[in-house]
């Protein structure tokens, strides 16, 4: 007799269970003997999604992939970005530079009257320093050839003195 409590399966087909599939692994190699030439492995088509149409046409889902070899948008062209950098200001410093130099020529060659430049030029020198930091040749330039203008000026002004105290010392003026 038969249990009150179990469905018939009269009247239906009954499916035979799948045989249990391993998966081929292939065999090692062997170095030395020769061997038969394996079978290629059994083709498994992927799962399909129901959503996806199976004629092939491409989903729109996914963005395509990236092209390594793409240009950026906005780029230059032969791969160089130009990207205008905006440098700090170097102007106190070329201007002490300048002056420095000035300086230190009028004063070599005309007797100690580049004093003005060559002041100027440590001035702006330091002032190039504390507001200027990148223009480090600029500034370090004027500091030099200031202090060494000024230096040379200090040099003339002991020379004219001794020159001028020694023609008064020498100079015969009598007065009777």
């Amino acid at each position: 007799m038969t249990d009150p409590n179990t469905p018939s399966t009269e009247g239906t087909p009954s499916v035979p269970p799948l045989p249990p599939t391993a998966p081929s692994t292939p065999p090692a190699p062997s170095y030395g003997a020769p061997s038969a030439p394996s079978a290629p492995p059994a083709y498994t088509p992927p799962a399909a999604e129901p959503s996806t149409p199976s004629y092939g046409a491409p989903s729109y889902q996914q963005a395509p992939p990236a092209n390594p070899y793409a240009q950026a948008p906005n780029a230059a062209p032969y791969g160089q970005p130009y990207s205008p950098v905006a440098s700090a200001p170097k102007t106190l410093s070329l201007i002490g530079m300048i002056a420095g130099i000035l300086g230190l020529v009028i004063s070599l060659f005309s007797g100690g009257f580049g004093l003005i430049f060559s002041i100027g030029a440590v001035v702006l020198g330091f002032l190039g320093k504390k507001r200027e930091p990148a223009a480090k040749g600029f500034w370090l330039t004027a500091l030099i050839t200031g202090f060494v203008g000024i230096g040379v000026t200090l040099v003339w002004v002991i020379i004219w003195v001794l020159i001028f105290a020694s023609a008064a010392a020498t100079s015969s003026y009598n007065s009777y």
